[in-house]
Formats: C-alpha cells, structure tokens, sequence
C-alpha cells in the first residue's frame, strides 16, 4: 500500500513543472527507491522501520500537493453538515467560547503530546530491535488507512475553512501559540478526515496495553487532553474522531487484541 501511494505521490510531484522525462525519472528513483529499501532490509528491523518512518513523513508532507494536483474534490463542507446532522451543531462551533486561555494551553500540551507519543514508542522498538514486526504493521498500516482518508476525502480543519464561523479568536498562551506554530509547519492543508492523531493514538494505546503497561498509564491522561483538543482547538470535525474510532476498531480486530501472542 505504502509503495503505490508512494508512486502516485511521485507523479504529483514530478508533474509540478516538468517535463514527461524529468516525470518518468522521478517516478523511477522515488517509487524503486523504497522498494530497493524492502528488497534489502530485514522485515521488522530497524532499517525497515525508519525507512517506513521517512515515506510516512512524505506522504503526510505530499499529500495536500497530490489533491491538489489530482483535482480532488474538498469535502469540508460535507464534514460540517455531517457534524450538525449528528449534533445539531458541531461541537467544534459548540466549544468556540467555552474555554479560556489556560485551557488552551493545557489542551495544546495534549495535543502536542502526540509527537512525544508516537517518537517514544517508535524509538523504543528500534533501540531494543523488539517486536519490530509487529508494531510496524500495526503503526504504519494505520498510517496508510488515514492517508487514503486525506486523499480520498481531503477535507481542511474547521478554523481554516471556516474562519467566518469564528469570530472569536482562539486565546491562549505560549503553549497555545507554540502549538500553532507547528501545525501551521508541517500540517497537511487537507488533513481533517480521518484524524490520524486519533487514530494512531489509539493504535498506540492498545499496543502498549500488551507490550508496555507502564507507558500506556503514563500518556491515557495527555492522550485523553489531545482527544478534547482537537475539538477545541478547531482541528477536527466530531466526525473525523468516529470515522478514527471506528477505524482503529476495525484494524484492532484484524491483527488481533494481543500482539504478543504473534511474537
């Protein structure tokens, strides 16, 4: 899956100003080279593991030029309505006026949470070169689902395509703004649908669960903060986060609720 998303990434990009040559060798290098990566890597090592790393970061980093390229229809409006069909009004407009600045910087710190999450688990499987496997089936195969979400049904966060539902600003404090920093970075302009913080979070969790008890106690309280966040902070629609669920369920059920009992 990761190999074809990575191919027709590779065609968006080549096609941005160039030639059917340039197009062709770009293909060639950016799609073979991956593949070159799973011919001579181990299945589960570490090299594996960090190249699958580097192609999500593409993915996520390409995939608002692939819809762009590709013509793909924007669905936010149709998250919205979903959102009011469900609720009456979306939450995101519900919570608008609701929280004060020092919220904020705590859901923000929850938010953020997110990244230690997903870098501490990785880390630790490459480091101890444990259950590698495993854990990258489960982590990167969710990857893959909410990249198809993105590209299949792109869709912006509710303060970016409705900034006239919000007329009044999102307060907060250092945290607040530090965390809009990094979304205004390195976010995808089409990333609502599903959302992967969710879903990965969740994949997380019930790995840790079996596998590392511990940390698992450590990040469901900052896990629980980033859920309400991105409510709060006007970067998911509620149905990006029930489409997430029922994803992770669905993928939970497939691989099984124990992975140890695969080692």
């Amino acid at each position: 899956m990761y190999l074809a998303i990575g191919g027709a990434l590779a065609v968006a990009l080549a096609c941005q100003g160039h030639g059917w040559t340039g197009l062709l060798f770009r293909v060639f290098a950016l799609t073979c080279g991956y593949a070159v990566l799973l011919c001579l890597s181990k299945m589960g090592g570490r090299v594996r593991l960090l190249g699958a790393y580097v192609v999500t970061w593409a993915l996520y980093a390409g995939s608002s030029l692939l819809v762009e390229t590709l013509v793909v229809p924007v669905r936010h409006h149709e998250l919205l309505a979903a959102d009011r069909a469900l609720f009456g009004e979306s939450p995101v407009l519900a919570l608008r006026c609701v929280l004060n600045s020092g919220s904020n910087d705590l859901l923000s710190l929850g938010y953020m949470s997110y990244h230690v999450y997903l870098h501490w688990a990785l880390l630790q499987v490459v480091v101890t070169n444990r259950h590698g496997m495993l854990f990258g089936a489960r982590l990167f195969t969710s990857f893959a689902v909410g990249f198809l979400g993105y590209l299949l049904y792109p869709a912006a966060p509710p303060a970016t395509a409705f900034p006239e539902l919000f007329t009044t600003p999102l307060t907060g404090g250092a945290l607040t703004h530090w965390n809009d920093q990094i979304n205004s970075a390195m976010a995808s302009r089409y990333d609502a649908f599903p959302s992967l913080h969710v879903l990965i979070t969740l994949t997380l969790l019930a790995w840790d669960w079996s596998c590392f008890r511990l940390r698992f106690w450590l990040m469901l309280v900052p896990s629980l903060l980033m859920l309400v966040a991105t409510l709060a902070l006007r970067l998911h629609y509620a149905v990006d986060l029930l489409v997430a669920v029922l994803l992770f369920l669905m993928l939970h059920l497939a691989y099984g609720r124990n992975p140890l009992r695969q080692a």
